[in-house]
C-alpha cells in the first residue's frame, strides 16, 4: 500500500483535530440541563456515573484499539461523540442526559489511548518520533483556536434558540467522523502490509500492563500524574460557578445595563481561556526544549496550584487563576504524552496509555467529592484553595521521595537537537 508523505498525514491530523472536540454547547450544557428540569444533585450523580464509565472503560477500550487499529479505535470514538451530541436533541429527563453524557465518556475511553498511540507510531513510522511534543501540541492548539469561535458561537446560538448549539455540534462532529477515516492506519495494521509485529491478546494485556506501569521510569510517574489530575484539574467542574460568583460580585451591574445574557457572557470567558490554551499549546516543545520535562513537570503544576492557594485568599485573583490552569494543563499535556510514549513499547501502547488515562479518573474521583463537600460547608473557592495546598505538598514529597522524572532524561526532541 502506498503510504502518505509525513506532511501529508500531519495535515489530516490537524484536520482532525480541529473538528475533534465542538464546543458549541460546552459554556451551556449545565444551563440545558437545568432548563430540561434536573437538580444539582442529578447533574452530580450524572458526573459520577460519568467516572465509572471512563474507569471500567479505558482499558478494554485501549486494548480495542490496540486490536483493532489506532485509527479505527478512533473512528468507534467518533461515531459515539456523534451519538452524544445528537442524544442532546431528544433527551428530556434524567436518564435521557445520563445516556448522552455515558456516551461522551464511553467514545473518550476509544480516543484518549489510541489518539496519542497512533500518532506517536505513525511520526515513528516517518523517523520522527522526535516530532511528537510539536506535533501534538500544534494539533491541540488549532482545536482549541477552533474552539475559541465555537465557544462564542455556541452562547449566541441558544440565546436565539436553546437547540441550536447541539445541532451545531452534530454537524461538526459528523465532519470530524469523515476526517478521521481519511487519517491512515498505522503500518502494523495494513491489510496486505506483511510485518512480524506482535498483537496481544487480552490475556497478555495485563502483565503489559503490569510490568511497564511498575517500571522505575514510570512507577512515580503515573502516581504524579495522578495526583495532577486529582487536584489541579478537578478545578475546572468549578469554573462556572466560581465566574458567576465573581462576575455577579464585581461587574454584575455593569454587564446588566449593557444588556448582556448570561449565556454569551459565559461563552466569551470560555473563549478567552481557550485562547490561552490554545497559546500555550503551540509553545509546548519550546518549553520542553527550555526546561526539560523534568522542571517543566514541577514548576508548571506547581505554579498553577499556587494560583489556586492565591485565589481563595484574594477572590478577585480567580480570574488569573482560570487562565493559569488552562494554559498550563494545554502546554504540560503534549510533554507527559510524549514522556510516557517514549517508555513503553510499540505493542500495546494503546492499552498501557488508556490504563494510565483509567488511574487518572480514578485518582479524580475523591478530589470530585471531597471538594464538592468542601465547597457545600465553605465556598467553592475554599475548596479549590485547599486542592492547589494539597498538590504543592504532594508534589514536594514525591520530587524528594521519588522523583518522577529522573535527573539526567533526555526526550528524544532534546536528543535530536544535540
Amino acid at each position: 500500500m502506498a503510504r502518505l508523505s509525513k506532511s501529508a498525514v500531519v495535515t489530516r491530523y490537524y484536520l482532525y483535530r480541529a473538528t475533534a472536540r465542538p464546543g458549541f454547547h460546552y459554556p451551556v450544557y449545565t444551563l440545558f440541563l437545568l432548563w430540561n428540569g434536573l437538580s444539582f444533585a442529578q447533574i452530580g450523580l450524572i458526573a459520577t456515573i460519568q467516572a465509572v464509565v471512563v474507569v471500567t472503560g479505558e482499558i478494554p477500550t485501549g486494548y480495542v484499539g490496540d486490536r483493532i487499529g489506532r485509527r479505527n479505535s478512533l473512528a468507534v470514538g467518533a461515531a459515539l461523540m456523534v451519538v452524544s451530541n445528537a442524544s442532546y436533541l431528544v433527551a428530556t429527563d434524567f436518564v435521557g442526559f445520563t445516556f448522552t453524557f455515558v456516551m461522551l465518556s464511553f467514545g473518550g475511553t476509544f480516543i484518549s489511548g489510541s489518539g496519542s498511540a497512533w500518532l506517536y507510531d505513525t511520526l515513528a513510522e516517518h523517523g520522527d518520533e522526535d516530532e511528537f511534543t510539536r506535533v501534538q501540541g500544534r494539533g491541540r492548539a488549532i482545536g482549541q483556536w477552533v474552539s475559541v469561535v465555537t465557544l462564542i458561537a455556541g452562547g449566541f446560538l441558544y440565546a436565539t434558540n436553546r437547540f441550536y448549539p447541539f445541532y451545531a455540534g452534530v454537524a461538526v462532529a459528523l465532519i470530524n467522523l469523515v476526517l478521521v477515516l481519511r487519517l491512515p492506519q498505522n503500518r502494523a495494521y495494513d491489510d496486505d502490509e506483511d510485518t512480524d509485529d506482535e498483537v496481544m491478546t487480552i490475556v497478555d494485556a495485563l502483565p503489559v500492563i503490569r510490568d511497564q506501569l511498575a517500571a522505575p521510569s514510570l512507577r512515580s510517574f503515573v502516581v504524579y500524574l495522578a495526583l495532577f489530575s486529582g487536584a489541579i484539574l478537578t478545578m475546572d467542574m468549578w469554573i462556572q460557578p466560581i465566574a458567576q460568583n465573581t462576575l455577579e460580585a464585581s461587574v454584575g451591574p455593569r454587564l446588566e445595563r449593557w444588556g448582556l445574557a448570561e449565556a454569551p457572557t459565559i461563552g466569551f470567558l470560555y473563549a478567552s481561556f481557550t485562547v490561552v490554551s490554545a497559546v500555550t499549546s503551540d509553545y509546548a516543545s519550546d518549553l520542553e526544549s527550555l526546561l526539560g520535562v523534568r522542571n517543566a513537570m514541577l514548576l508548571v503544576p506547581v505554579g498553577i496550584a499556587a494560583t489556586y492557594v492565591a485565589a481563595g485568599l484574594v477572590p478577585l485573583l480567580a480570574f488569573p487563576m482560570f487562565f493559569a490552569m488552562k494554559g498550563g494543563s494545554s502546554v504540560i499535556r503534549p510533554i507527559y504524552q510524549g514522556y510516557i510514549n517514549d517508555q513503553v513499547q510499540s505493542v500495546g501502547r494503546a492499552t498501557l496509555l488508556s490504563s494510565v488515562a483509567m488511574l487518572r479518573s480514578v485518582a479524580g474521583i475523591p478530589f470530585r467529592v471531597g471538594s464538592g463537600v468542601l465547597a457545600t460547608w465553605w465556598s467553592t473557592l475554599d475548596a479549590v484553595a485547599l486542592l492547589g495546598a494539597v498538590f504543592i505538598v504532594g508534589a514536594a514529597l514525591l520530587f524528594a521521595l521519588s522523583p518522577p522524572v529522573k535527573s539526567g532524561y533526555d526526550s528524544p526532541a532534546a536528543s535530536a537537537a544535540d
